[in-house]
């Protein structure tokens, strides 16, 4: 088996894919079964954070074993040749190991709540004299705020470059 090579840096195209990216999906480990759930996210310095409701599958799983796995990937491009079948998308994807929790401070919880509506409603975007919204930090509590620690996060871009498959692979560890 070919070992895997990793190119020096990475964390700053990895956090930009994981920025960019508009859905993740955690795994979780429900004993023998997995488990595996697509999301809305943010990320920040890290830390990958979603809401949900206050019950349900995924918080039972995280009670039971903390320890997760969260993937995004974006598609870049058309379909292509590989090895004489259109069988291949370029691609970046990331992979983050870490531990979720229920986060409990309010004002990381609104960071988050924040970053989520900036990343996918315009308006929170907008300065706010251009008619521009920040979150309302008294809905706060209306949603379970789960964050993951990332302890490691490993990265693969792929590309046809005139015909030919470039890979790049990177690690970063926190």
């Amino acid at each position: 088996m070919k070992k895997l090579e990793f190119s020096p840096g990475g964390l700053p195209e990895m956090e930009q894919v994981l920025k960019q990216a508009e859905v993740g999906r955690i795994a979780l480990n429900d004993g023998a079964t997995p488990y595996i759930v697509p999301l809305n996210f943010a990320y920040i310095s890290g830390k990958i954070g979603f809401h949900c409701d206050w019950t349900g599958k995924k918080l039972d799983l995280i009670a039971k074993n903390p320890s997760c796995c969260f993937e995004v990937d974006e598609y870049k491009g058309e379909v292509s040749y590989h090895y004489d079948a259109l069988c291949h998308l370029d691609y970046d994807s990331i992979i983050a190991i870490g531990t979720a929790r229920i986060e409990k401070d309010e004002e990381a919880t609104w960071q988050f709540f924040q970053a989520l509506h900036v990343k996918y409603k315009e308006i929170y975007r907008k300065p706010i004299e251009e008619g521009g919204k920040i979150f309302d930090r008294k809905r706060v509590r209306e949603a379970c705020c789960v964050v993951i620690d990332v302890d490691e996060l490993t990265g693969r871009r792929e590309r046809t470059v005139n015909g030919k498959l470039s890979k790049i692979m990177w690690q970063h560890r926190f």
